[in-house]
């Protein structure tokens, strides 16, 4: 009998790296490095190295955000 997990929807991961968080915002890695050091997006470092963002911080900041309307 072949024993395999139930087919579902991916779960999404806790952590994302900078260069996802710049693909979910639609920036460059700079960009979220900015807004780590500027303590608009708050972020954790793994083995004094690895950065990365919670996937909840992401949401929070971008719920934050106050959508602009273009000028006329």
């Amino acid at each position: 009998m072949n024993r395999t997990a139930a087919a579902g929807p991916p779960v999404p991961r806790m952590l994302l790296s900078v260069n996802e968080v710049a693909a979910e915002l639609g920036c460059g890695r700079d960009t979220v490095y900015a807004l780590i050091a500027k303590g608009h997006l708050p972020s954790l470092t793994i083995s004094g190295r690895l950065r990365r963002v919670r996937r909840e911080d992401l949401l929070a900041y971008i719920d934050s955000r106050v959508p602009t309307t273009p000028s006329r």
